[in-house]
């Protein structure tokens, strides 16, 4: 396999359940017939015995989906679809046409065969090689972060 295909989003009932339990990883299974999708992989745990596994399924909230772009940020954080991202890579855009020195915010998305950044003036593409990316936070949890740069 070329790349990692993962996906993740918030278990169904994540308003019930801790911050740090909203979100789950792994793969993707539909159920067409009962209109609903499930996250589903293994948790990994050492025992006396060793290192061991347990699978584990979720129920999850369809408008939180995200697919894993199979790139990382300069802290080696994964970058998903719907990330928050933000780069001093393309400037920053006034709003005028105009380009100059700084930090900027994008949002990922999928995009003609490929991940790309968006903001209310720009679009690029994900570039594999780049380093300057760093995931701030996510459409879902932290949509204040744009500034309406969407």
């Amino acid at each position: 396999m070329s790349r990692e295909i993962l996906f993740k989003a918030k278990r169904k009932n994540w308003r019930e359940l801790p911050k740090e339990e909203w979100w789950v990883e792994g793969d993707l299974r539909q159920d067409r017939d009962l209109e609903t999708a499930f996250i589903s992989g293994w948790d990994y745990y050492t025992s006396e015995s060793g290192l061991e596994r347990e699978p584990f399924e979720y129920e999850i909230d369809p408008e939180t989906f995200c697919q894993y772009t199979g790139k990382t940020d300069k802290n080696e954080k994964k970058i998903w679809e719907n990330d928050i991202v933000r780069t001093s890579k393309f400037g920053k855009d006034d709003g005028n046409g105009h380009n100059y020195a700084g930090f900027d915010v994008f949002v990922v998305k999928w995009d003609n065969g490929g991940f790309a950044l968006f903001n209310k003036r720009r679009r690029f593409n994900l570039r594999t090689d780049e380093k300057s990316y760093e995931v701030i936070g996510n459409i879902y949890d932290n949509p204040e972060l744009l500034g309406g740069a969407e």
